[in-house]
């Protein structure tokens, strides 16, 4: 039976041409979010200034965040995609995502793992993260696909995460830029990072390159393990 919704609109509406990544060519009609949510739906569209807590919830579409508004998840199962554009502030804890997590333009910070290292949620797809404004964390994620990072600008931290394809870290300006224990298959590329006070790259393993170009500040580190060889700025951080 499924459980009581607190704090909700219970109001829905169909969200057409939404999609993105897989599932994307038939948007559900999405349960409206501003407060938490419990029980399982086939979507959720969290709207303008809103906050939205996903607390054990199950959805099987997407996950639409509107600008301005908050995401919290816990516990929770998204089948498709997560994205948003002007967000607030996105915390996804414990959570599996079958789909994308695609976010641009936050405004506050964004952390996407597990709730004290206890766990390993899943992302079926790509993390793609571009030109977003608050902190960023991605921590012991198994991600199928490709963690991407593009023009943010605040701190970036990637910890101890299992990546199916590629790391790529490329035009942000940041404070510090610290990726540490994880485990590639495919490449590590860091390219073009403008980075203030650290830039740090400790104990990752790939099974491609590991290529750093164009960066102000270079990386430094050790323990790097890369079975295509460490080329450029990168070439002395085994």
């Amino acid at each position: 039976m499924k459980r009581m919704l607190t704090g909700i609109a219970a109001t829905t509406l169909a969200i057409a041409g939404m999609g993105m990544g897989a599932g994307s060519a038939t948007a559900a009609p999405a349960t409206v979010c501003t407060g938490t949510l419990t029980g399982s739906y086939p979507a959720i569209f969290v709207p303008v200034g809103a906050t939205c807590t996903l607390d054990g919830a199950k959805v099987s579409g997407n996950v639409t965040v509107s600008e301005g508004a908050t995401l919290m998840t816990k516990d929770a199962t998204i089948r498709l995609n997560v994205k948003g554009n002007e967000a607030a502030k996105v915390n996804i804890i414990d959570t599996d995502v079958w789909g994308q997590i695609h976010f641009r333009r936050t405004t506050g910070e964004i952390i996407i793992g597990n709730d004290g290292c206890k766990v390993d949620p899943n992302a079926g797809g790509n993390i793609n993260l571009q030109n977003n404004f608050g902190p960023i964390a991605i921590c012991q994620m198994t991600i199928k696909n490709n963690i991407i990072l593009h023009n943010n600008h605040h701190r970036i931290g990637v910890f101890d995460n299992r990546v199916g394809n590629n790391i790529q870290v490329y035009g942000n300006d940041s404070p510090a830029i610290r990726l540490r224990d994880n485990v590639v298959r495919g490449n590590l590329a860091l390219f073009s990072n403008t980075v203030k006070i650290a830039f740090v790259a400790k104990n990752n393993t790939m099974g491609g390159k590991a290529n750093c170009s164009g960066n102000v500040i270079a990386p430094t580190g050790n323990g790097n393990v890369a079975s295509g060889g460490l080329a450029g700025q990168c070439a002395s951080l085994g």
